[in-house]
């Protein structure tokens, strides 16, 4: 199983709308892939056109002793994922006591599964800002930690001031995606060069633009991909997944 672990440098850089929008770029692949939000704001059901008066979700069933995947859920267009579920303040609160009192936090209740081979297994994190002691075990074990970011100067600043994401960088070395790119603004275009040549290899070669197509997809309860095949946005997390492929196929390569 390959585990790719989603979060964003600050919050709003739109890190649910790429995890909820990359299985379907990979399911067209032929791959088989899962997602898991790990947000407590519950969006991601918005993507797969959840019911709203649905409020299972992962953390309803381990508060019940019970295993995360009887959350599972089948989207209109088969595409599975595991919903946060919504929590009353007090469970919020007995879910966070709970996972924090685990050795591994998180990792132990989402262990790694290496006899499910050929299976992807996407988790959506909250930002940088919002991750504790109860994530890093479950960071740890991700094949590729994938951080979010926007150009923008709100964006550079955070990443060049903000102690958190220093720490985050040097013990996760995460690869970097920039978001909501836009062509025709310098400021837009003038940080994109800034953050890949700041980044390295750390950045990912494939910009996603701004797009209108987003926040159109998300009110007509879908995703960009399925929504608007042609958008620039899906073109972009078209060249993720294929970008995805490619990496993790050298480093099979390379273990041979």
């Amino acid at each position: 199983m390959k585990r790719i672990i989603i979060t964003g440098l600050r919050g709003g850089v739109g890190s649910t709308t790429i995890a909820a929008n990359l299985i379907q770029a990979l399911t067209q692949l032929e791959e088989s892939v899962h997602v898991i939000d790990f947000r407590s704001e519950n969006l991601m059901s918005l993507h797969f056109a959840l019911d709203f008066s649905i409020k299972d979700g992962w953390s309803k069933r381990v508060l019940s002793d019970e295993s995360w995947k009887k959350a599972a859920y089948v989207s209109n267009s088969n595409l599975s994922f595991v919903p946060y579920g919504l929590l009353t303040v007090d469970e919020l609160k007995t879910i966070k006591q709970e996972v924090a009192s685990l050795p591994h936090g998180l990792l132990n209740v989402f262990p790694t599964q290496p006899e499910v081979v050929n299976e992807w297994q996407l988790m959506l994190l909250p930002s940088i800002n919002e991750l504790d002691d109860s994530h890093t075990a479950l960071l740890d074990s991700a094949d590729m930690v994938l951080c979010v970011i926007n150009a923008d100067i709100q964006n550079y600043t955070y990443s060049q001031q903000n102690a958190s994401f220093q720490c985050f960088n040097q013990r996760h070395h995460p690869y970097f995606l920039i978001n909501r790119y836009q062509p025709l603004s310098e400021n837009s275009v003038d940080l994109s060069l800034v953050f890949k040549q700041e980044l390295a290899e750390q950045c990912l070669p494939m910009l996603l633009h701004h797009d209108t197509s987003v926040p159109d997809a998300c009110s007509q309860l879908s995703n960009v991909i399925k929504y608007a095949p042609h958008s620039q946005f899906s073109k972009g997390l078209n060249e993720l997944a294929f970008w995805l492929l490619a990496h993790f196929s050298a480093k099979t390569m390379e273990g041979i």
